[in-house]
């Protein structure tokens, strides 16, 4: 049985804390410690945890300190802190498991990737959809070439959001959280999911993802925040793939994510959402088709745990690792870098107040991301009236993000 460790509970913590119960109950493993900073406000928990033998604490690294013979740190904390909160961890022995985006500069994951090798330990980091059997399977025909090459991979996803979403923290909506990045946006934070899919599935290498030679982008905000809340993105592949991404919190409705990938010898789409049944379907210019259900969140989960579980003893796994995740973290950079946070004229925006919430809708944004996923454009080449057009960035030995808005 596996020792584990998690700091924080609340929040997305609370994802953790079930997953923890639900592989302890499958014996799995054994939770030894937890740091809770907030107790009053979690009795339940901290009292179930106490009932399971695990230790308590206030200060993570006091936990770290404290406890000897772990095989694994849980981390769902904020971005911030995910690059200090791993390293420390792998330094006092244990392996990671930490929370999606892996950092939000590419220097970080690189600082990362310098205590694995310092520690012989690693890190995971939290895409339980990477392990979706339909991701899994489109991988396997792509790298087989199965669909012949690929000509683009694309995808959106609207997810809307109100103030108290942005308010719920002190790093929710911002760029920075005091001097360290954060870039929270719906493409490093709710749906970055997707766009680490897209940059997964565009790699040739069966366990790689792309690797990116140029992002153009157009990063936008409708509601009172640091950062954006709506975006495009162009990313071009060193092997030929084009990856595109929609996505936007500044709409009614939630709707997709929908994943296409089109080639010469067919197409394929991967979906994640009741109204599109949750599933993969490819289909071959021949006629041939293929259906594969996707699983839920909680089957995703177990399967993300089986197989850091499989790494931790020694035994071939597959996991969204450092290089995987980092190749996410080069987008969301080159995506900054290549354009500044347009504020959307109020004129195309219509505010919403129930109660204390506050809904923030960019008028018509639904059917213009559509639009533009259909005809494989950015905003400014479909002359959306509030679109700016972003610089092409050269992505090609990028390490360090520079944060240089214009």
């Amino acid at each position: 049985m596996l020792n584990v460790v998690l700091i924080g509970v609340s929040g997305f913590g609370n994802i953790y804390y079930e997953d923890i119960l639900r592989q302890v109950g499958k014996g799995n493993v054994r939770i030894v410690a937890a740091t809770i900073i907030n107790q009053e406000e979690e009795k339940e928990k901290c009292k179930k945890l106490l009932s399971l033998g695990c230790r308590i604490f206030t200060d993570y690294r006091e936990m770290l300190s404290q406890i000897n013979g772990v095989d694994l740190c849980m981390i769902p904390t904020g971005i911030h802190l995910h690059t200090p909160m791993s390293i420390d961890a792998m330094r006092s022995g244990c392996n990671v498991l930490v929370e999606k985006p892996v950092a939000a500069t590419i220097q970080e994951v690189e600082a990362l990737k310098r205590c694995e090798k310092e520690t012989s330990k690693f890190v995971a980091v939290g895409y339980q959809l990477f392990y979706s059997e339909g991701i899994q399977k489109l991988k396997e025909i792509l790298c087989q070439g199965e669909l012949g090459k690929v000509r683009c991979l694309k995808s959106w996803g609207i997810g809307p959001r109100n103030n108290i979403y942005y308010q719920r923290n002190n790093w929710a909506g911002k760029l920075k959280c005091d001097t360290h990045w954060v870039l929270d946006s719906p493409y490093n934070n709710a749906l970055a999911h997707y766009l680490n899919n897209l940059c997964f599935l565009a790699g040739s290498n069966r366990k790689r993802s792309a690797e990116i030679s140029s992002v153009e982008a157009e990063l936008y905000r409708g509601h009172n925040i640091e950062s954006a809340d709506t975006a495009c993105i162009r990313i071009e592949t060193k092997n030929g793939p084009i990856i595109l991404f929609y996505v936007t919190h500044c709409n009614e409705d939630p709707v997709g994510p929908v994943l296409e990938i089109h080639a010469e010898k067919g197409m394929a789409k991967w979906s994640y959402d009741s109204i599109y049944d949750s599933t993969t379907v490819i289909e071959f210019n021949n006629g041939k088709k293929e259906s594969i259900k996707n699983e839920d969140s909680t089957a995703l989960r177990d399967k993300m745990y089986h197989q850091i579980f499989k790494k931790i003893r020694g035994e071939n796994a597959l996991i969204c690792d450092l290089i995987i995740a980092g190749t996410h973290t080069i987008c969301v950079n080159g995506a900054h870098e290549s354009s500044s946070i347009h504020t959307i004229d109020r004129k195309y925006v219509k505010i919403e107040k129930t109660g204390d919430s506050i809904t923030t809708l960019i008028k018509g944004i639904d059917q213009i991301i559509l639009n533009a996923f259909e005809k494989e454009k950015l905003f400014f080449e479909m002359d959306v009236p509030w679109a700016k057009k972003g610089e092409r960035i050269d992505m090609r030995n990028y390490h360090f993000f520079k944060g240089c808005y214009k």
